[in-house]
């Protein structure tokens, strides 16, 4: 018997160690796998957001001050001309004859010194030179001045056919042969504007577009990546109305102060035109939200200001380049070692925390250097480890909960099994505690069992011995031993019960009615019912294990113990089947029934005032 049981449990413990080992690589092989499939996509880009959305409402990234190719020392600055409300009101004419306008812009930009001239707006597809044959005059000079002097870029757009919207020939004639690019962006699943990259084409085919093609006119060949949404400060625009307000040389000082060696782009910021979603506000005039806020509901910006913070990402050569999948995989595998840690509640709380902390700091920084970091795959990744070894953990201490209660659950009282279930074994340390100690014999049973068979005799036994357990346990009392024919139990340990002597006054009386259904039921041979006598004492008792290092028992000793017994002895003396001391009889809310029977004289021991107890006094 005990070799099996020693065969079961190591067969259990390499059972666990098998499942630590197994699971430890399928929590690292899982991990490399969200890392490598980007499987937390959606929620890496929210977390991207929030690290944008933080950075600039606390301390957005400067935006270094580098030469030009060919212009050492000259600051890569942008300024955006803004086609607004009061812009529209301004100007008589409909934004489609704008032509004037337009090419007053052009001419004022280039003779201010503008370092290069992106205009996003969608140019006429034809000519208005039957309605008046200044309109395109107006434009083409425009064009002609900016071309001479400074790189010119003109946005081209998409129809619904999918096909580019035509621009009138000569307009685009005069600006060059690279001067058009497309206005367009390749949003993520989410509808957000995140990332810069001209393969835009069919089959991923590279294309040229609007802000790909003004750096390249200013010496940059761009590159893909992610837009950097934390650099540089928020967006002001220079209202084109205030820009071509005046003439003669004050004019044209503004002009210079406003424009000289900038990187000049038109468009609208009218609020319902040409908006797109973006992870944060570029505007200074935009709402004020919350990092919080701002990370999780993407705000919408005119066109112009996402143009123009790409490229000032670009030529400040800072646009955010995602971690490959090879290092993504390599890090979440490594994420998932969290495993190895968790193995309890406590400690797996603590990597799931140390987790979100240390590698949201250091993705902060990563994104402070320009690289995005899969924080939502590394935190999956830690966090399933460390929820998956506290489950393997937890499965096995049920495992092991459920042996220990059907190996011991027949040996000790349910409290004791609760006690070593949860692994409070301090609970069971010896200590003095106050209870109330129950005595229960069968009378004359030496008698009795002389005219049995011991078939019979151990019959009777147990079952009398499972009622008292049952009435015990059902009053929340502790089993001490098996006597023979007799039982002692004490109540108020190991778990504290507030009224001890009440406990055990209706577990004595629930004992004799069970005895009394045990002789109404069963035939013993002819022999007379079966009587039992109880004893109850309160007072303090030492409580805990007592025995051998290998060999012990839970049990209680004390003084109270022994006066418990005493008056077991005289339930048959005196004629009342319970027996109590006086101190128990104080201690109980009704007294119906007790019987008061004075001092009574007990071996080895001063008197003891009692009170007898018995279903028929208390009729």
């Amino acid at each position: 018997m005990q070799a099996s049981k020693r065969t079961s449990l190591v067969g259990v413990a390499a059972l666990r160690e098998r499942a630590l080992r197994y699971g430890l690589w399928i929590a690292i092989a899982l991990g490399a796998l969200i890392g490598a499939l980007d499987l937390a996509a959606p929620l890496d880009r929210r977390l991207l957001d929030a690290g944008f959305a933080l950075m600039r409402h606390t301390a957005p990234a400067p935006v270094p001050t580098l030469a030009l190719p060919d212009r050492a020392g000259v600051p890569r600055e942008i300024v955006v001309v803004g086609i607004d409300e009061e812009t529209l009101a301004a100007f008589p004419e409909p934004l489609t004859l704008w032509h004037r306008h337009l090419g007053d812009f052009l001419a004022v930009a280039a003779d201010a010194g503008a370092r290069a001239i992106g205009v996003d707006l969608v140019l006429p597809d034809r000519s208005y030179a039957a309605i008046s044959p200044d309109y395109d005059r107006a434009l083409i000079d425009g064009l002609l001045a900016a071309r001479r002097t400074v790189p010119l870029i003109l946005a081209v757009t998409i129809g619904n056919d999918g096909a580019p919207r035509p621009v009138h020939a000569p307009f685009l004639a005069i600006a060059g042969a690279q001067a058009a690019g497309f206005a367009l962006w390749r949003a993520d699943p989410d509808g957000v504007v995140r990332r810069f990259d001209e393969r835009l084409g069919e089959g991923g085919e590279a294309v040229p577009t609007f802000v790909g093609q003004l750096a390249r006119a200013l010496g940059v060949e761009p590159a893909p990546g992610l837009i950097h949404y934390g650099i540089g400060p928020s967006w002001t625009y220079l209202p084109l109305r205030a820009l071509l307000d005046g003439a003669g040389e004050e004019a044209k000082a503004r002009a210079r102060a406003a424009l000289a060696d900038r990187v000049v782009v038109l468009g609208t910021v009218l609020p319902f035109e040409d908006r797109l979603r973006v992870p944060v506000a570029l505007a200074s005039a935009s709402p004020a939200t919350s990092a919080v806020t701002a990370a999780w509901s993407a705000a919408t910006e005119a066109g112009v200001l996402v143009h123009a913070q790409t490229l000032r990402g670009i030529l400040a050569g800072r646009l955010v380049q995602p971690l490959p999948a090879w290092a993504a995989a390599l890090l979440c595998a490594t994420a998932a070692l969290a495993w190895a840690i968790a193995r309890t509640p406590a400690r797996a709380a603590l990597v799931v925390a140390g987790l979100v902390v240390v590698v949201s700091v250091v993705a902060y920084r990563a994104l402070a250097s320009d690289l995005a970091l899969p924080l939502a795959a590394l935190l999956a990744s830690g966090g399933i480890a460390a929820l998956g070894r506290l489950g393997v953990e937890t499965a096995f201490a049920w495992r092991e909960r459920r042996r220990l209660r059907s190996a011991f659950s027949g040996y000790v009282s349910p409290q004791v099994m609760a006690e070593i279930e949860s692994g409070n074994l301090e609970g069971l340390a010896s200590a003095r505690r106050f209870l109330c100690v129950l005595i229960m014999d069968v009378r004359n049973f030496t008698p009795r069992s002389e005219g049995m068979p011991a078939e019979k005799v151990v019959e009777l036994i147990n079952k009398v011995c499972e009622e008292a357990t049952a009435a015990v346990h059902d009053h929340r009392g502790t089993v001490d031993k098996f006597m023979g024919d007799g039982v002692m139990a004490f109540f108020g340990a190991p778990t504290p019960i507030d009224e001890p002597c009440e406990a055990a006054f209706a577990a004595a009386r629930d004992l004799l009615e069970r005895i009394r259904r045990i002789s109404d039921e069963e035939t013993w041979a002819g022999e007379p019912p079966v009587a039992i006598g109880i004893g109850l004492n309160c007072g303090e008792a030492i409580v805990g294990h007592v025995g051998a290092a290998t060999r012990h028992s839970y049990t209680a000793i004390g003084d109270c113990v022994n006066v418990a017994s005493r008056l077991e002895s005289l339930t048959k003396e005196l004629g009342f089947p319970v027996v109590m001391s006086k101190d128990v009889a104080l201690r109980l809310s009704r007294h119906d029934g007790l019987m008061p029977l004075g001092p009574q004289s007990i071996k080895g021991h001063s008197a003891v005032e009692v009170y007898g107890w018995s279903p028929q006094s208390r009729e």
